[in-house]
């Protein structure tokens, strides 16, 4: 009896160890961040870049962080964990278009978004120096089909998004919009 029961509890620690190794490994997968089939709303026609965001500032959720190029890569999201990642297939923050920058929910990275509410501030700092302010409209959690929110747009827009939902199966997305006077203060 004593010799079933070692067996059974083997059997259930090496199951939870199993298991454990799986979501570590899909933590940081960076197919957990994706959205499907968006081939088509991102193509920004291979434009060199003449500017680049390279810093990220919420300061009312405390994220302060750099900002990395990223591609799809027949069909596979490059994501870094160092910090947020930059579609550069997507527009140029403060230009006309949709800007989408996405990180993985971990509370290092963009796990504060999820606290995220319309009227918070967000700072882009470009290579050059630059800053751009951007003023949070909305939010709101969609599939990972749901692919219009990375549609490009006539309008000068931010997207913003982390994983969320049960297993990171939903993404949480932030729309912002430029501040009209750049000037006003943070």
């Amino acid at each position: 009896m004593t010799r079933l029961i070692s067996n059974l509890l083997m059997i259930v620690g090496s199951s939870f160890l199993i298991i454990s190794a799986f979501f570590l490994w899909e933590r940081v997968n960076p197919e957990r961040l994706k959205f499907e089939n968006v081939e088509e709303f991102l193509n920004n026609g291979g434009q060199e870049k003449s500017i680049r965001p390279v810093f990220l500032e919420i300061k009312d959720l405390k994220i302060n962080l750099p900002i990395y190029e990223a591609e799809i890569i027949k069909g596979r999201w490059q994501a870094t964990t160092k910090g947020i990642s930059y579609l550069s297939s997507s527009g140029i923050p403060g230009e006309v278009g949709n800007s989408i920058l996405y990180s993985h929910n971990w509370s290092s990275l963009l796990g504060p978004l999820t606290k995220a509410k319309p009227g918070q501030k967000i700072i882009i700092t470009f290579d050059n120096g630059r800053k751009e302010k951007f003023v949070v409209e909305h939010t709101q959690e969609v599939g990972p089909d749901n692919t219009e929110i990375l549609s490009q747009t006539e309008d000068s827009r931010l997207t913003l998004y982390t994983c969320s939902g049960f297993l990171d199966t939903k993404r949480f997305v932030v729309s912002a919009f430029p501040v009209k006077d750049q000037d006003e203060t943070f």
